[in-house]
């Protein structure tokens, strides 16, 4: 073989084992933001620090901060538990999307005019029986304690998942159903998976950035405030 063909054809196998090593480092990126643990660490688990500024940095920049109004009225969380949940669904957005919520909760029913409003009930009461239930930007439902199949990665609380996959629902997503890797996913039905898309992410910010608020110099999100 030439010289120069061989040197070529070495040069294109060194480029995908780098494209390859790039994207497997990408992966354990994305997984170590939602964990709040190293790269190596699988268990998928989100988490926020104290403060309300999660760990490493946004996923995308700029970073699309949406209000959303949290009914809480009717929930059987505890307020603990609630913004343990809150945070990590934060974070699942924040850390892939650069996406994140402004929350204020309120034991009202009253909609606010601007980004979302979701309820945390029991039971959600239409339909009965689901998960979660998206009809409006400000007609979004999320149940206590989800029924959820496991995943490779899960989320640490339950009703973290339901909340994102039904907001995500709100920022145009369908579902992602039928895929190997479905399990894992955060638009997917029904599971404890938490990861996004490239195509999902694109398609999401689009979305929030129509919604979000005018100064979008801030990267973190504040502490959701919970009473």
């Amino acid at each position: 073989m030439p010289i120069i063909a061989m040197a070529t054809r070495i040069g294109g196998v060194l480029l995908l084992l780098i494209s390859i090593a790039l994207q497997g480092q990408q992966t354990r990126t994305s997984a170590a933001l939602i964990s709040g643990t190293s790269a190596g660490d699988t268990s998928g688990r989100a988490r926020a620090a104290g403060s309300g500024a999660f760990e490493a940095a946004p996923g995308r920049t700029p970073v699309y901060r949406i209000k959303l109004r949290v009914h809480n009225g009717q929930t059987t969380l505890p307020g603990a538990e609630l913004r343990k949940s809150l945070e990590e669904m934060n974070s699942i957005w924040w850390s892939q999307a650069g996406v994140c919520f402004e929350i204020t909760s309120t034991k009202d029913d009253a909609r606010a005019r601007q980004g979302f409003d979701i309820w945390f009930v029991s039971e959600v009461p239409d339909p009965p029986g689901v998960n979660g239930s998206y009809k409006g930007d400000h007609d979004i439902w999320s149940r206590d304690y989800p029924d959820l199949m496991p995943a490779p990665h899960p989320v640490t609380q339950r009703a973290a998942r339901t909340s994102a996959h039904e907001l995500g629902h709100g920022l145009t997503l369908r579902h992602y159903n039928g895929y190997p890797e479905s399990a894992d996913s955060l638009m997917s039905s029904g599971t404890l998976g938490w990861r996004l898309h490239d195509f999902q992410i694109q398609a999401a910010r689009a979305r929030a950035q129509q919604k979000a608020e005018p100064d979008t110099t801030p990267t973190n999100c504040s502490a959701p405030q919970v009473n």
